[in-house]
């Protein structure tokens, strides 16, 4: 049984971090993040939150807004209210219903997370 995620950040309405930022377990995003976000665990881009740039991380959920690349390791689950407006590459892809996904979406197992695009 997987162990639940410990919250390794959380930045709010309000607040821009622009850049890169890494993190170890969990991060949730409700503010603005412009730059790469990269982890090997999840990350949770809440209503209000916008990513914009590169993501390459283990899990995605959305429920806010993706813009850019996406790379995701396990599963991108996109919530009611989620907008990912990027070039996607994942395993497992879940839009529920009033989840938006516009873009290039690349579905197949092993996505690096790395620079490289992935091989076909």
């Amino acid at each position: 049984m997987k162990r639940p995620a410990t919250l390794n950040g959380f930045l709010d309405q309000g607040c821009t971090i622009r850049g890169e930022v890494a993190f170890s377990d969990l991060l949730r995003v409700h503010g603005h993040v412009i730059g790469t976000v990269r982890s090997s665990a999840e990350l949770l881009v809440g209503e209000g939150g916008v990513v914009e740039g590169e993501v390459v991380v283990g899990r995605l959920a959305v429920a806010g807004t993706v813009k850019g690349k996406v790379r995701v390791k396990e599963k991108l689950v996109v919530h009611p209210g989620g907008q990912v407006l990027a070039e996607i590459w994942t395993p497992a892809l879940v839009v529920e219903e009033g989840g938006v996904v516009e873009g290039l979406v690349h579905m197949a197992n092993g996505v690096p997370l790395d620079k490289g695009e992935p091989t076909s």
